[in-house]
């Protein structure tokens, strides 16, 4: 079988030519060989995204930049940058990370204090619970107020209804109804 050709045609080219990181994608995608220079760029992202996903701080991964290269500060950050655009945000999906942990941690606390029956901890264990996964925070795109307006509905009644004597097309507002 031959080999898949990942590489974008002639025709799905952007109109104002490539971005500068579309070669270290092409590099990751499809392993298109990378000249000596920006191999060399590839492997300072590299080594940045591994120190941030080691949790070192930006600060502390620049300063490493710096002390091992001698890159100035902007280029240091600018290489932070470029691996984020390749790898992703390292600090984001280390939170998120954290959180599915402290998430799990309450549920195993949890667990427990139904397991001992104690209420108490209970209490706590589902009060994290709440805070960790967000529960009491509306995130509404649209206000009640709008969604919802106060108003006056006005029902209808086209059929008849047996109610006593035969009465039609009697009108409710609000939900009230008279009979006369």
């Amino acid at each position: 079988m031959d080999r898949l050709e990942i590489s974008p045609s002639s025709e799905l080219k952007p109109e104002k030519g490539t971005h500068r990181m579309d070669k270290f994608k092409d590099h990751l995608i499809a392993k298109t060989p990378l000249g000596p220079r920006d191999q060399d760029y590839f492997e300072k992202m590299k080594k940045a995204w591994s120190w941030a996903t080691k949790m070192f701080s930006p600060q502390k991964v620049v300063e490493m930049l710096h002390t091992e290269y001698g890159h100035e500060k902007t280029h240091a950050y600018q290489i932070l940058r470029d691996s984020y655009a390749l790898w992703g945000d390292a600090y984001e999906l280390d939170k998120r990370g954290a959180a599915k942990v402290l998430v799990e941690s309450a549920y195993v606390a949890l667990q427990i204090a139904v397991r001992e029956k104690n209420g108490e901890l209970i209490l706590k264990a589902v009060k994290e619970l709440r805070e960790l996964q967000q529960i009491d925070k509306v995130e509404s795109a649209i206000p009640p107020e709008a969604a919802m307006p106060a108003g006056t509905r006005v029902y209808v009644f086209n059929a008849p209804v047996n109610v006593g004597e035969q009465q039609a097309g009697k009108e409710v507002e609000d939900g009230s109804f008279s009979f006369e």
